[in-house]
């Protein structure tokens, strides 16, 4: 039972990554990336803002779940794909724990005097932007490796690879509400992904051999 309990939790990680950051994004008081709109929303809307930031770093804690789900479900080929995307949802999850910490650190200068708050805000952009920024780009690339992993282990179909690129480029287009197409692309690719992964996993173990003989018996 606990084994299960794993997988199942583990599948259903990956399409909970863009369910917990669609929420975060639906719920966040602003969708500015500059400092000054982003000390002003949380001051004026603190409880929104914390709660975005709290669901940043569930989708941080998420992402090792699916990479060991993938990981795990992959051991032959598109195996060393798997490593490489476990490896890179490591970087990922740091990144993104990275960006859910900053955003509570912006509630608690909120209330400092502005000029203060935006120079503490600037010199830590400055000294931790050159770290953290390659580890935010690892998160969508390391769905996008660990979806090919499964692609190529012919668990999953082939367009949810371009639904892994697409939810990694979609919110960077000049469209209308970027962020949820993101976030409603990301649902329904990875929820596939979850699905037919949860799928072949139950099928493996129906069609895997009972005991027999004595050692039957002695189980």
């Amino acid at each position: 039972m606990s084994t299960r309990f794993r997988r199942r939790a583990c599948a259903v990680a990956l399409p909970a990554i863009p369910l917990a950051l669609l929420v975060g994004t639906l719920i966040s008081p602003t969708d500015s990336t500059n400092n000054a709109p982003q000390l002003r929303a949380a001051a004026t809307h603190g409880a929104r803002w914390d709660i975005a930031a709290f669901l940043e770093l569930l989708a941080a804690a998420l992402f090792p779940l699916a990479a060991g789900g993938v990981a795990s479900l992959v051991r032959q080929r598109g195996a060393r794909l798997a490593t490489t995307g476990a490896a890179l949802a490591g970087l990922g999850s740091i990144g993104l724990a990275a960006i859910g910490l900053r955003h509570l650190f912006i509630y608690g200068l909120a209330t400092a005097p502005q000029a203060t708050a935006l120079h503490v805000l600037d010199r830590v952009d400055h000294a931790a932007g050159a770290v953290i920024l390659p580890c935010m780009f690892a998160g969508p690339i390391a769905l996008i490796v660990l979806v090919s992993a499964a692609v190529r282990a012919g668990y999953v179909p082939r367009w949810t690879i371009a639904g892994a690129v697409l939810f990694f480029i979609s919110d960077s287009l000049p469209i209308p509400a970027a962020e949820e197409i993101q976030g409603l692309i990301g649902i329904a690719t990875f929820t596939t992904v979850a699905l037919r992964a949860l799928r072949h996993d139950t099928a493996a173990r129906h069609a895997a051999p009972e005991p027999s003989g004595s050692l039957a018996t002695a189980l």
